[in-house]
């Protein structure tokens, strides 16, 4: 039902969709506890990158019905046409609000990632999971093999400070394009996509030392692991969704409908075409049984995803470590040199 032309102006006039589709609106509430755990913050760049205590443990995860209508705003149009729809028919509407849901939006790459490329071997790939076509970088050595996956709107060349400095130091470097992403071809894409998606080049191309992940690309890698594809350690940045249903909730907010209703229907047709209750994909259903050794880096001020998903992961996950920036936000941290410095630390 939403054709292309509808994308220009998701660009200009709906900026605040870059995370509106899954990221950001899945989150717990948290409770800080008492009991200690692995974890400490670091701040903002321009020598003001500082460590204060250790994160604490204990806390406990209360799921609220918060959405992101208050933080992002869709063009009127958008909205208009939505509620006009919904009086003629729920399952069109459910298939508009599907297909924008599952359409990615790329951006211009800006000039501080331009070097990326030229540093970088490329390919183009026919995937068998999911039929369809994606870029690959590479960066050849010797060492651990490491593999990059980014996050919803996003590209491989977010990561090109991390990047950069991982191959200096001998790492041997994969990173993907996910479908619609980057210089991949456009397509529409989800979670249970990008889930097959991404243990297939776990396994196909592996085994790899490390995965490092930016928001969605985190929950995609994950439910991987869980799928057992694997690798020694983990680096999620900025994860980007914890529980599933809260994020169609947010989503079907923003266009002003029947929140409970449309938040149904949307649940219902993901299991219909994928054969899954998207719901069995979140973070809170299995994380506890992810044993790998895992790296949270993540942002007090990120807006998108919010800073309780990783403290959720924290509380949840067997062996993981938490560190909490100041001031980098939900991508600026990616280009953080002390962040770089951590990853390469851990790994």
């Amino acid at each position: 039902m939403a054709a292309d032309p509808l994308l220009p102006a998701l660009r200009n006039g709906g900026g605040g969709l870059r995370g509106a589709f899954w990221l950001g609106c899945g989150h717990p509430r948290a409770r800080r506890g008492t009991s200690g755990r692995s974890g400490s913050r670091i701040g903002p760049r321009r020598d003001r990158l500082r460590n204060h205590a250790p994160v604490e443990r204990g806390f406990h995860v209360k799921q609220d019905s918060t959405t992101l209508a208050t933080h992002y705003k869709l063009p009127w149009f958008l909205t208009s046409f939505a509620k006009a729809l919904s009086f003629v028919s729920k399952r069109l509407t459910t298939r508009f609000l599907w297909k924008i849901f599952c359409t990615p939006i790329k951006f211009k790459v800006p000039p501080r990632e331009a070097g990326y490329y030229s540093k970088t071997e490329q390919e183009e790939i026919q995937t068998k999971s999911v039929g369809k076509k994606i870029m690959v970088y590479r960066i050849p050595n010797d060492g651990p093999k490491v593999l990059f996956v980014h996050g919803w709107n996003g590209r491989s060349s977010q990561f090109y400070r991390i990047t950069e400095l991982l191959s200096t130091s001998g790492y041997d470097i994969t990173s993907i394009d996910l479908p619609g992403h980057g210089r991949s071809s456009r397509s529409a894409t989800n979670l249970p996509e990008l889930v097959d998606l991404v243990s297939e080049i776990m396994t196909s191309r592996g085994p790899f030392h490390g995965v490092v992940c930016h928001s969605f690309g985190g929950v995609a890698a994950l439910n991987a692991v869980r799928r057992g594809a694997g690798c020694e350690k983990l680096v999620l940045i900025s994860t980007g969704m914890y529980e599933v249903k809260p994020t169609f909730r947010g989503f079907v907010d923003l266009f002003g409908l029947d929140t409970e209703h449309y938040t149904d229907r949307l649940v219902g047709l993901a299991e219909s075409i994928h054969g899954i209750n998207p719901g069995h994909l979140g973070l809170d259903r299995f994380a506890a049984q992810i044993e790998t050794e895992t790296l949270i880096i993540h942002c007090e001020d990120d807006k998108e995803a919010v800073k309780e998903i990783a403290l959720a992961l924290h509380e949840g996950m067997k062996n993981s470590t938490l560190h909490l920036t100041e001031g980098l936000k939900h991508r600026r941290i990616l280009r953080d040199e002390k962040v770089a410095e951590m990853v390469l630390n851990f790994l």
